[in-house]
């Protein structure tokens, strides 16, 4: 039998077969004790209203609710007890002057009573945030404005021979799996600037990437369609605006200039049998620059710009925001509906009170 089979479904008759859910006593780490109790998906529990236990002659204040799934075979999740009563008043099915019956509940009612803490709030509106097809221009411009919080800089210059424009990860993927746009810029040289957050949760992250094409600000932005037969993938709707991140870094630059990048990959690794591009190489330029700008970067570095040594065309890689996931890319227009950035949004400060 499993740890959590005991809790496994069974039918009830009310109270009588209901499982009674009695307290376990444990030290926190100051070592004062607190009780918990367990609550267990698709299982009818009595719980006590108001647990006035004791231990050792002194009363126990605070209780703690285990939530356990059967589903998934273990706790889920601790709850305040009190804070958790009041919840469950839905779910009651009777009670009397002591105790309460509460229904069997499904996995998901049980992590219901998991309350998000306003950092997971903040992740998942993030989610939203950098896939939505919308950027609003005045949280964009407020990422590039200096503050205590905030800071931007001129990370490196790429150059584009062509001005066909690739998107991707350079660790992973890139000249595979990396999208191509549509539209192409003019060939030349290009600065690539990088909006930066800091805060004691976080830490230091890059908020947001941009190639400048021209001075002028932005005010509006679209989503950057890429080529049919380049795009990451396709919807009924169309093409996917975006790009995926397996090593948590990225990269703008031409067309070109990923395809020398990637030739040189191929031999470096015929001449590095073994080893591994970024412990082995990338690695230390990535160090270097950490330390050249520590205040703008975590440890090990967060951006570079690396120039080809057999083509010495240049390229920048940054920080993906959060790491790994799915990033999509905008457009940005003047007050002339000229195209004048192009940015990949990673992280909304606002979100988190930065």
């Amino acid at each position: 039998m499993g740890l959590f089979d005991k809790f496994k479904k069974k039918e009830t008759n009310g109270w009588e077969n209901a499982y009674k859910a009695n307290p376990q006593f444990y030290a926190k780490d100051d070592g004062n004790p607190f009780g918990a109790f367990a609550l267990a998906e698709d299982t009818e529990t009595i719980l006590l209203k108001d647990p006035r236990l004791a231990v050792d002659g002194k009363e126990i204040t605070d209780y703690k609710l285990m939530l356990v799934s059967t589903t998934k075979d273990g706790v889920i999740g601790d709850v305040d007890y009190f804070e958790a009563l009041s919840k469950l008043d839905q779910f009651k099915l009777d009670e009397n002057e002591n105790e309460i019956l509460i229904k069997a509940l499904a996995l998901e009612e049980l992590e219901g009573l998991i309350g998000k803490s306003s950092l997971q709030i903040a992740f998942e509106e993030n989610l939203k945030y950098i896939s939505s097809d919308e950027k609003d221009a005045d949280v964009i411009n407020r990422q590039f404005q200096k503050s205590e919080t905030r800071y931007f800089l001129t990370v490196g210059t790429i150059d584009c021979p062509t001005g066909e424009i690739m998107i991707g990860d350079p660790l992973a993927y890139m000249p595979r799996f990396s999208p191509i746009l549509e539209d192409t810029i003019q060939a030349g040289s290009y600065p690539i600037e990088v909006a930066i957050c800091r805060s004691e949760e976080l830490g230091i992250r890059m908020a947001a990437v941009r190639l400048k094409i021209t001075e002028n600000k932005a005010t509006r932005y679209q989503l950057a369609k890429p080529t049919e037969e380049s795009a990451a993938f396709k919807a009924s709707d169309g093409v996917a605006c975006g790009f995926p991140v397996e090593a948590g870094m990225l990269s703008i630059c031409d067309v070109q200039v990923a395809n020398e990048y990637d030739a040189f990959l191929q031999k470096w690794h015929q001449e590095n049998e073994h080893k591994n591009h970024y412990d082995d190489y990338f690695a230390q330029l990535f160090k270097e620059s950490e330390e050249r700008l520590p205040q703008y970067q975590r440890e090990g570095g967060d951006f570079i710009e690396w120039e080809n040594p057999d083509t010495h065309h240049r390229l920048v890689m940054v920080a993906s925001g959060f790491g790994d996931g799915f990033y999509q890319f905008y457009w940005g227009y003047d007050n002339n509906d000229e195209r004048c950035e192009l940015i990949i949004p990673l992280i909304n400060p606002d979100l988190f009170g930065v």
